[in-house]
Formats: structure tokens, C-alpha cells, sequence
């Protein structure tokens, strides 16, 4: 395949670059999906879930908007077993994206799954980014055009775009094992108290806050009095044990 072209490198690293500075984690799948649709182009992109071993799955996003009313997790769940690029993908460890003509033979466009499609979301040419997953769990974003197929251009940007899609995969799933941190506001504590009391967390006297911080000794032993005064207790190491009981800091790191 040949280099990128120099508008193809600025639109992986426009979407590289979208990815970071999202400020909204759940938007970025969406964000991702609006992207591929227009950088490539395509008439639809969407990202999918499957347990190939169940025989179902869900799509859990996609563009354009149209498709979250179409009857997409049946079209998976009544023919994912019998589509071309999702059996190639649940039957080796290949996660290289391909197209739905590169796999498919004739049986498939004769075949009612094709049909069914076809006449729901109006499929015909497909490219698929399997991202990495489980042993018999298909994860991925297929994309699809109506009307001619994908060139080499096509699958160079697919392959590029499939390595930031994985990052964004890996620290979702990171994320999601994370312990969800309560809200301060619950306990009326405020954005200046609760940066008092995660330095008192780390072990850092009234005076070191207050250098830290550019304020008085005597402000930090306020901003406690307030945090002992919300979380109803009358020292240091109760705070912080209640902080961490109700999730307004992380836990402490285990020792070793």
C-alpha cells in the first residue's frame, strides 16, 4: 500500500486528536463514529458488541442518527452466524479490517441475511475494525456504502483508525474497573475543600497545604474545621477514612 496521502495524515491525527481532547468520555464512541463515517466516507458506521458462543449482540452506537431506530440488535441477533466478516472474525484470531468482498462469496448475496440488510439499513459494500476482545466476544465497528466498494487508500486509514479505536476500547474497559468516586457536592463540600482533603490524604501538614495552595495556615485549619463539620467527624485520619468510605477519594494503594 502507499503512504498516506498528507490530507489522510491530518484527518488520523484530526481524529487523535478529537479522541484526547473530548472532554465528555461518553461521547467519544459517537464522536468516533461521525468521524469514520465522514473521513472515509461512509453511508453508515457502527460499533458493535457480540458473544459469538450465545449467538447474540447488541450495536451500541452509530451514524448516522437514523440507525438507532432501525431494528439493528435483531438483524445481529438473527443473522450475525451466517455474516462473512463476523464469522472470519469469531473463528481466528485475525484482527486485520477487511471487507465484506474479501470474505464473502456468492452464497452470501443470495443468502436472506443479505436481504434482510439490505432492505433495513440498505448494506451492501462493508469494511469492518474488529478491536481487540475476549475469546468469543466479537467488538468491533462496521461501516458500510451503498454503492461501490473500498480502495487501498480505504483500508490504509481503516488500519490506522483501527490502532486509536483499540487504545480508546482499552482505557474504556480500564476505566470502567475503576471505583466511581462520589459527588462533594452531595455533602455540600466545596471544590477548595475537597483539594484540602485529598493533600491532607497524601499526609501533608495545614502549613505544607498552605504553601501549596499560596494560602494562610489559618485558611487551611478552616477549610478542615468545614470538612470535620460536613463529614461529622473531629480528626484528621476519621476524615479521611469516611472520605474514602464514601467515595469522595480513592481508596489507599495496598501496601507492597
Amino acid at each position: 500500500m502507499t503512504a498516506l496521502s498528507g490530507r489522510d495524515a491530518k484527518l488520523i491525527h484530526d481524529l487523535a486528536k478529537a479522541i484526547l481532547t473530548e472532554p465528555e468520555p461518553l461521547r467519544v464512541w459517537p464522536l468516533l463514529m461521525e468521524r469514520l463515517t465522514t473521513d472515509l466516507p461512509v453511508d453508515l458506521a457502527v460499533l458493535i458488541d457480540l458473544d459469538w458462543k450465545a449467538g447474540t449482540g447488541h450495536a451500541l452506537t452509530g451514524k448516522p442518527d437514523w440507525l438507532h431506530e432501525a431494528p439493528l440488535d435483531t438483524l445481529i441477533d438473527t443473522h450475525m452466524r451466517v455474516h462473512p466478516l463476523l464469522r472470519h472474525y469469531a473463528h481466528s484470531t485475525d484482527r486485520t479490517p477487511l471487507t465484506l468482498d474479501e470474505v464473502a462469496d456468492d452464497r452470501w448475496w443470495k443468502s436472506e441475511a443479505y436481504r434482510a440488510g439490505k432492505a433495513a439499513i440498505g448494506i451492501d459494500r462493508q469494511l469492518a475494525l474488529p478491536l481487540s476482545s475476549r475469546p468469543g466476544q466479537i467488538r468491533g465497528v462496521i461501516m458500510s456504502r451503498s454503492r461501490h466498494g473500498f480502495s487501498d487508500r480505504d483500508l490504509e486509514y481503516a488500519g490506522l483508525a483501527r490502532s486509536l479505536l483499540d487504545t480508546v476500547s482499552a482505557h474504556e474497559r480500564v476505566s470502567l474497573r475503576m471505583p466511581r468516586l462520589g459527588d462533594p457536592a452531595a455533602y455540600g463540600i466545596t471544590a477548595r475543600e475537597m483539594t484540602v482533603l485529598t493533600l491532607l490524604s497524601e499526609g501533608l501538614t495545614a502549613h505544607a497545604i498552605g504553601s501549596r495552595l499560596r494560602i494562610t495556615e489559618k485558611t487551611v485549619v478552616k477549610h478542615k474545621e468545614n470538612l470535620y463539620k460536613k463529614l461529622r467527624v473531629h480528626d484528621r485520619v476519621t476524615a479521611i477514612n469516611k472520605a474514602r468510605f464514601l467515595g469522595l477519594i480513592s481508596p489507599e494503594p495496598p501496601v507492597g
